[in-house]
């Protein structure tokens, strides 16, 4: 039996295989995802922010670089006033980008026709708001931000209309799962091998270590999916 996975929410799969006294590892480490919309669970993809979106706090001041790691940009959220911020990006970069469309048909963003406007709407002071935009598209411009650090800097924001919309980090990964060896069988309690039993992808753990990125998790079930298919099938022809 192969069990795969290729994400790892809350997974009850492991549980197939602990009853046969699998072994599990990292069952205590979770991974959030920053920009999360509360209360409606809608994720906006780190895409936002690498198309040239900027997270403001409560008081419109940027606070991190976007494009750290999720750990860190959540970390950054949940250090503000409401432990949520607001994405703010404007009519370019929602042309350009595709992946707020949900958010819109969902009614979780809020325009505005001037950044006056917008901020009044999220309940921001305009004059800073204001300012963090103005500042932003300077760095924009200098290729340099003194104030966070982004290396990447993708456009300014200056197309009306301007959008907001308000994230705060969620469980998006559970980092544990089965335990496995090179040839993705599953290991019992006494470290060997569970015959017959295989696993990739998500529903294991320890391939990722504490922290996880989308890209590693697209090889790891690729690659590990293969060898357990490859395995498994071995492993019935044998019998």
């Amino acid at each position: 039996m192969v069990l795969a996975r290729r994400f790892g929410y809350l997974d009850p799969i492991p549980l197939l295989a602990t009853a046969i006294g699998a072994a599990v590892r990292d069952m205590e480490y979770i991974q959030t995802h920053p920009t999360v919309v509360p209360k409606k669970g809608i994720l906006i993809a780190e895409g936002m922010r690498g198309a040239g979106a900027i997270l403001v706090n409560h008081n419109g001041e940027r606070f991190i670089d976007e494009l750290q790691t999720r750990d860190v940009v959540s970390e950054a959220i949940l250090s503000q006033e409401g432990k949520t911020a607001f994405l703010i990006f404007d009519q370019a970069i929602r042309d350009e980008s595709k992946l707020v469309e949900e958010e819109a048909q969902k009614n979780s963003l809020v325009s505005g026709a001037t950044l006056d406007e917008l901020a009044q709407k999220i309940g921001v002071p305009a004059d800073k708001l204001k300012d963090t935009i103005s500042k932003y598209n300077s760095y924009v411009q200098s290729g340099k931000d003194p104030d966070c650090g982004r290396t990447k800097l993708a456009k300014k924001i200056e197309t009306a209309p301007f959008y907001a919309v308000e994230v705060t980090p969620a469980i998006h990964h559970t980092m544990g799962g089965l335990v496995i060896n090179t040839k993705a069988q599953v290991l019992g309690q006494d470290n060997k091998p569970i015959p017959g039993l295989y696993a990739a992808g998500e529903v294991t753990g320890g391939v990722h270590g504490a922290n996880r990125l989308g890209g590693n998790a697209l090889t790891d079930i690729i690659v590990f999916g293969r060898i357990a298919g490859e395995e498994a099938a071995a492993f019935a022809k044998a019998k």
